[in-house]
């Protein structure tokens, strides 16, 4: 069990920039068991867990581990990830009803609210570390505080904007993170459970988002562009009893200036944007030839900030090494 992409060069990337404490999880459904035995440095337990518990033995433990429906000692997580149906005893809500409902009748709501992937096609399941390229997962679990999950939501909606809609069934976070972005093929944040806290060791901050594979490089790279404006973790405080316009972004207070710059006629600010050969220059020449007013910012890019540059040496003395592209 391979995969082709590079996920330790993202997740890396990804953990410097969020400041994770732990490691982000692949998460991968098997068709068969035996698929287990391809894995490896896979560790499977001597004795029966909760799915939670398996997590955590990843993101905390650094193990990779797998389990078929023999280890898990409750119908519960493995039928939450499509590995087996749920007993009569659930469904009608009496299992609910023992703790986390009033009534059978309510239980049965409960237990007809969780998501679930439909069983009779996964026979087990296995996860790792990610940055270790263990094999392509199906789905990447991430644990993190809410200032982190703002910034990781506020990354995936940067491009392709869309609303993000989270869930809370309750007990069962399992279903609204893994099962829910299985179904949807959408990311997936909800708050660990009583049981994840429990089992799962899940901590008082600690929220988790479950993310199709196929959208983290789109969430590192808005994450990587925000970085560059500003927006990073650790938040900075700008001061609850502070004047704090010097710290809004200048397109919040000199939105007047822009006015002023543009006009109040039909004036048409343009951006033009593009790599080498694109054309860029041809057309800002040609719009300089009908009277337009450009400013060139790959000059003053160049004048202002080229590498080893006064500019360029004090950005990098105030902000790190980390703000250096790769090509300088």
């Amino acid at each position: 069990m391979t995969t082709t992409n590079n996920w330790e060069k993202i997740i890396r990337r990804l953990e410097l920039l969020m400041r994770l404490k732990s490691f982000p999880v692949a998460f991968k459904m098997l068709e068969k068991k035996e698929e287990l035995d391809e894995v490896k440095f896979i560790r499977r337990l001597n004795h029966q867990a909760t799915l939670c518990q398996l997590i955590t033995l990843v993101r905390n433990f650094d193990w990779t581990v797998g389990a078929d429906i023999d280890d898990f000692f409750s119908p519960m997580c493995p039928s939450i990830i499509g590995m087996t149906d749920l007993p009569e005893i659930y469904k009608d809500g009496t299992f609910r009803s023992i703790v986390w409902a009033k009534t059978r009748a309510d239980g049965k709501k409960y237990e007809e609210s969780i998501q679930r992937i439909p069983s009779g096609k996964y026979q087990a399941v296995v996860m790792a570390p990610l940055v270790y390229n263990p094999f392509e997962p199906d789905i990447v679990l991430i644990y993190a505080n809410p200032a982190q999950m703002i910034l990781l939501i506020n990354s995936l909606q940067f491009e392709n904007y869309e609303v993000m809609k989270f869930f809370c069934v309750g007990e069962s976070s399992c279903s609204d993170a893994i099962a829910r972005c299985y179904l949807t093929q959408k990311p997936s944040l909800t708050i660990p459970c009583y049981g994840e806290r429990r089992y799962g060791h899940a901590q008082d901050e600690d929220m988790v988002m479950a993310i199709p594979a196929n959208m983290m490089e789109k969430a590192l790279a808005g994450m990587e562009t925000l970085y560059r404006r500003g927006i990073r973790y650790p938040i900075s405080f700008a001061g609850a009893e502070q004047n704090v316009e010097s710290a809004f972004p200048f397109t919040y207070t000199g939105i007047d200036e822009i006015e002023t710059i543009r006009g109040k006629g039909n004036r048409l600010l343009i951006g033009l944007t593009g790599g080498i050969a694109s054309g860029k220059t041809t057309v800002s020449n040609m719009l300089e030839d009908m009277g337009a007013h450009t400013i060139d910012f790959d000059i003053i890019s160049r004048d202002v900030v080229e590498p080893e540059k006064p500019a360029w040496t004090k950005i990098v003395e105030y902000f790190g090494k980390q703000v250096i592209a790769e090509d300088g």
